[in-house]
């Protein structure tokens, strides 16, 4: 390993994931000087209320605040057919949480139409949360539940808190979680609906990639393949219009086959059409983001290494997969963009439909619970 793959932040690392988690609610807070600031979105999901409520069972007097997100997406999302499961779950949290603190924090996912179109705005408003750091100074820990959060809103919400605490604390860091309940059925029950007509770099994740088409530079995209995904890929190609491709395939999985089926549904645009060489390839395990980091990460450093002479690189990764897997994009473009120019490029749906919500309901107990720790105690102790 070279000197700079030595340097990074998160290796080693600290995830917590299935029965681990809920030891760790009762161990890690039952210390009285805790302060928990818990945010999550509010959604359909079935999975909205599944880590609080495990949190609550298992540290029933932790001292808890929480924002809860609601994201408005608009009208003539198909998205709003399930706005009754919203309240439902919006109901449980209360409940859950009563006698507590809980703020709403309501953004919307798009403009007014200007000029006959609109535009999406909910990455920015996601950053326009938090203004300054004394809105989040007087907790211990921060935890951003992403289970019913759309990918557009918890990047740059994640991206923001980084940067903040980064900025405003980084002698005394607070413990900064994100927890994802994670159930690859139940993701493959939800489907996207009418992708955006313009795609682009999420907030705070663009970098100087918005002007690599006007740079030499050469353009590496990395996207993380999932399923039912294929306009998105198109869409995101033309886009970059990039230099090389290096398609991200998760491996291992659950389903060992999966990465085998991936190359099967996208063969004709990977090889045929793209032309991509099978040795670009590459494989992250799918249950664990903090891999997938470094493995990304000592992609980018090997191409920007090997591609010197000409200036280095940029890097674009767009991820199509599941949420795990997002989160270690999403650190990944965190610590490299200020080193190397590297983007994150969404292609985000006007809405979900869901193939069978009661079949969607008992499919919820087989979840599993991942905790990322990405600042805080394990950082600091000597």
């Amino acid at each position: 390993m070279d000197k700079n793959m030595n340097e990074m932040r998160w290796n080693p690392s600290v995830l917590i994931q299935g029965e681990q988690v809920p030891l760790f609610w009762k161990s890690h807070f039952e210390k009285d000087n805790r302060k928990l600031l818990f945010i999550l979105g509010k959604g359909f999901d079935v999975r909205m209320n599944m880590a609080l409520k495990s949190l609550l069972e298992n540290s029933p007097n932790v001292n808890v605040e929480c924002w809860i997100i609601e994201f408005e997406e608009g009208e003539g999302s198909s998205s709003n057919k399930y706005l009754k499961y919203a309240y439902e779950n919006l109901d449980e949290l209360r409940t859950l949480l009563s006698g507590r603190s809980v703020t709403s924090k309501p953004i919307a996912l798009w403009s007014n139409k200007t000029k006959g179109k609109k535009q999406r705005i909910g990455d920015r408003q996601a950053t326009n949360l938090l203004t300054e750091y004394k809105q989040i100074s007087e907790f211990t820990d921060i935890i951003i539940d992403i289970s019913a959060l759309p990918r557009g809103v918890y990047f740059s919400l994640i991206g923001r808190f980084l940067t903040f605490i980064d900025l405003y604390a980084k002698e005394a860091p607070p413990n900064f979680f994100i927890v994802v309940s994670e159930n690859a059925n139940i993701d493959s029950n939800i489907k996207e609906r009418g992708i955006d007509e313009d795609v682009g770099y999420l907030r705070g994740f663009g970098g100087t990639l918005e002007l690599a088409s006007e740079t030499e530079e050469p353009v590496v995209w990395f996207p993380i393949l999932g399923e039912d995904k294929l306009e998105h890929l198109e869409k995101a190609h033309n886009q970059i219009r990039p230099h090389e491709i290096c398609p991200v395939l998760p491996f291992p999985s659950k389903d060992p086959r999966r990465s085998d089926q991936l190359i099967k549904d996208y063969h004709q645009l990977l090889f045929d059409r793209l032309g991509i060489e099978p040795q670009n390839l590459m494989y992250v395990p799918e249950r664990n983001p903090f891999e997938a980091y470094t493995r990304l990460s000592k992609a980018i450093h090997n191409y920007f290494t090997s591609l010197n002479s000409l200036g280095g690189c940029k890097a674009v990764i767009s991820t199509f997969s599941s949420k795990l897997l997002s989160i270690g994009t999403l650190l990944t473009a965190y610590e490299l963009i200020g080193k190397i120019g590297v983007g994150v490029l969404n292609v985000d749906s006007q809405g979900y439909e869901i193939d069978d919500f009661e079949e969607m309901k008992k499919m919820k107990f087989e979840s599993e619970l991942f905790l990322i720790w990405l600042t805080g105690e394990p950082y600091t102790e000597n």
